[in-house]
């Protein structure tokens, strides 16, 4: 009777011991795949917040928009679509507005470059935007500026200038005039002065001709190319758009045998290597690549160069 008893407890032990391990390695199996799931979940998360991700591009109200805010930028990319009527680009980091660096976007209505880091605008950065109506510049660093840059923008309504240090003196009397003109009351509203310390916060809508400079300082600064108060309208003659632009391996600018007469004006700040071989260059020009930051390699071979400044390569 113990015998049997011994046997029949040893059997029930033995049972309980596999219910134990049946649902423990259950769980084991269905938990696999759970933290596969989870794993497959996280790497496209990774994917998806990823930096260096393309600009937006879509269509609101029948109107082509480009949205590539906080992306870092530094210039306008290759590639972007040529019809677009929006371009949203603030909060980047662009310094410079080059020659020529919207030119290919002739449908453009809207520009935003609020919260760049845009200290210096080229005389024909905005050639072509000739329907531009909206262009928005506040919160850079820039400090003077003339009516000029804006002769490629003849429909332009709406401007905003306001949280930069202009610098008030006789290099921006030109764009006081043209923001002070009747039909222009929607340009430049709240742009205070920063310097110099007598003019500091005094709004440019509100400042008189002779507080920036007198009259010889005036003649000294005018172009003689002016007709009519207007300086000329040219097209400019060289522009890196004619080149090829190649990221891989390495950021380079291929501009060999274009027929080039002058080094490109637009050339874009990262590119390292610079191909400028078998064209027409006669001479090298002061600070020609005081922008390219980050130029390596340049070629320059099989122009026939007559001339280079002490500056052009500083």
């Amino acid at each position: 009777m113990r015998v049997v008893t011994i046997v029949i407890l040893l059997c029930l032990c033995k049972a309980a011991a596999l219910r134990k391990a049946g649902p423990s390695g259950g769980a084991r199996s269905r938990a696999t795949p759970g933290r596969a799931g989870g794993g497959r979940r996280a790497s496209s998360l990774v994917r998806r917040y990823a930096p260096g991700l393309p600009c937006d591009v879509y269509t609101y109200l029948h109107e082509k928009y480009l949205d590539c805010q906080e992306r870092k930028l530094v210039y306008v990319l290759p590639g972007w679509p040529q019809d677009l009527l929006h371009m949203l680009l603030a909060r980047n980091k662009i310094r410079v507005l080059k020659n020529n660096m919207f030119s290919k976007f002739r449908k453009l209505r809207s520009l935003d470059l609020q919260q760049n880091e845009i200290s210096k605008i080229e005389s024909e950065a905005f050639f072509g935007l000739n329907k531009l109506t909206t262009l928005l510049l506040q919160h850079n660093q820039i400090k003077v500026l003339t009516e000029e840059v804006f002769i490629y923008t003849p429909l332009l309504s709406y401007l905003r200038l306001y949280d930069n240090p202009w610098h008030c003196t006789c290099e921006i009397e030109t764009l006081v005039s043209m923001l002070q003109i009747p039909r222009n009351r929607n340009l430049g509203n709240y742009a205070k002065c920063e310097s110099p310390q007598e003019l500091k916060n005094k709004k440019l809508l509100q400042i008189r001709s002779e507080q920036l400079c007198d009259e010889e300082e005036k003649e000294q600064l005018d172009p003689k190319s002016q007709v009519a108060g207007r300086p000329l309208v040219t097209k400019p003659e060289v522009d890196s758009t004619l080149c090829h632009n190649y990221v891989f391996p390495i950021q380079t600018l291929d501009c060999k045998r274009k027929e080039l007469k002058k080094v490109p004006n637009n050339i874009p700040p990262d590119i390292v290597k610079l191909d400028l071989s078998y064209n027409k260059i006669k001479q090298l020009r002061p600070k020609e690549f005081e922008d390219v930051h980050e130029l390596k390699k340049l070629n320059l071979s099989s122009n026939g160069i007559e001339f280079i400044d002490p500056g052009s390569l500083r």
